[in-house]
């Protein structure tokens, strides 16, 4: 969409001379001196809103512009070399252009709701806002829908990390005890990817890979999988939401590369696909560099080599980087033993709600590493990780509440 804007020059006025104006030299010349003039120029066609900056974009948006407000919230969403990431600021441009009836506005105010980032988590709201979209005319609102229904189901649940460890994954679906006429939610949620994905949108062709990989609607189809992720990395799309479903997919195959899915399993290709994503400051990807380097899966174990990978990720407060770097100073892998160092990369992911770490955590004030001995602080971080479910955690927590009533 081409808009119109009003860009400010600065001209430099310079005194002229009788040469540089082609005045004859009986003509009088006003020296104007060194001056400078803000001049206006309408009627300036913006073709791409891309390459325009953010003070640039902000202008636009002050003039009720949704397609700048609209690509200010990405700026804020996802954080660039100028721009500090800031889901509050991101949110509130959302919101305006979707108050104002900006379709990309409404999806992508969608998503925080869907994922309660900077906001609480509301799937009903999300639903809303996505359906919302969908009617007017947004694309990716039907990713967004889907990925709902996917959260309703319980069939994903984003916060758990892979290992990298192969697991064991079923060729065929399960029969559906469904009317064969009436479709299941996991096939509406495939049908939303793939009206997605044919319409060209990249975030619908990565979720249609990653159906095929889990059969969320569908046989499980690692080929497929990798044929859809591909697809996503060869794109050449400069969005910033597109960018991201890159470093996904990047992931995503490195991933496939290591397991031997659909594939014929190979280290060097995974760290190439994973050091694809993590140059683009994807923290996952980092995050698996370290796992490989420091657990030896295909190369040579080298754990300096992952630390360098897991401070990458923990750059980015990724929480399982921040408790993977806690205990290798524990241990003194690829550093020297520093159990305050361990205490401290610990907090930062315990405080993330990490239920790892805040089972590390409590086992460092349980035993005085790195801190004073704690038995209640030991307690309460024991107890985080138990109401999250985390196994072993109520373990825990038992024998701790055995020591302090011995202690008392």
């Amino acid at each position: 969409m081409k808009r119109h804007i009003r860009l400010l020059v600065l001209l430099a006025m310079c005194s002229f001379t009788c040469i540089a104006c082609g005045k004859k030299d009986d003509e009088e010349v006003v020296d104007t001196g060194d001056t400078t003039e803000q001049v206006a120029f309408d009627d300036v066609e913006v073709e791409d809103y891309t390459v325009l900056k953010y003070n640039e974009l902000e202008v636009l948006a002050y003039e009720d512009d949704t397609e700048a407000q609209v690509m200010l919230g990405r700026m804020l969403e996802y954080g660039t070399e100028e721009v500090k990431q800031d889901f509050t600021e991101a949110i509130s441009w959302y919101q305006m252009a979707s108050d104002s009836g900006n379709a990309d506005g409404t999806c992508a105010l969608g998503y925080f709701y869907l994922t309660g980032t900077g906001i609480d988590q509301d799937l009903d709201k999300a639903m809303e806002l996505f359906d919302t979209a969908i009617e007017g005319g947004s694309v990716n609102a039907y990713v967004g829908k889907a990925r709902v229904l996917l959260a309703k189901q319980d069939l994903v649940d984003e916060d758990v990390e892979d290992d990298l460890e192969t697991k064991e994954k079923s060729e065929s679906k399960s029969e559906s005890t469904e009317d064969e006429e009436t479709a299941s939610p996991e096939e509406e949620i495939f049908d939303l990817f793939y009206k997605a994905q044919i319409s060209g949108d990249l975030d619908g062709a990565y979720y249609l890979a990653y159906s095929y990989e889990n059969g969320i609607g569908t046989e499980v189809d690692f080929k497929k999988a990798f044929d859809y992720y591909s697809r996503v990395t060869k794109s050449d799309s400069t969005d910033l939401a597109d960018q991201y479903a890159k470093n996904l997919a990047n992931t995503a195959i490195g991933l496939l590369y290591m397991k031997g899915y659909g594939v014929e399993a190979d280290s060097e290709q995974a760290i190439a696909y994973f050091t694809t994503a993590s140059e683009n400051g994807y923290a996952k990807a980092s995050y698996y560099l370290g796992q490989i380097y420091e657990n030896g899966l295909g190369v040579d174990r080298d754990y300096e080599q992952a630390m360098e990978y897991y401070l990458l990720a923990a750059d980015l407060d990724y929480a399982p980087a921040l408790n993977q770097l806690g205990y290798m100073y524990y241990n003194g892998f690829g550093v020297d033993v520093d159990f305050a160092s361990a205490v401290y990369y610990q907090k930062l992911a315990a405080l993330q709600g990490y239920a790892i770490a805040q089972v590390n955590l409590g086992f460092l004030y349980e035993n005085g590493y790195g801190v004073e001995r704690n038995l209640e602080t030991a307690l309460s971080y024991y107890e985080m990780a138990a109401d999250s479910g985390y196994e072993g955690a109520m373990e825990a927590v038992v024998r701790v509440k055995a020591q302090i009533n011995e202690e008392m």
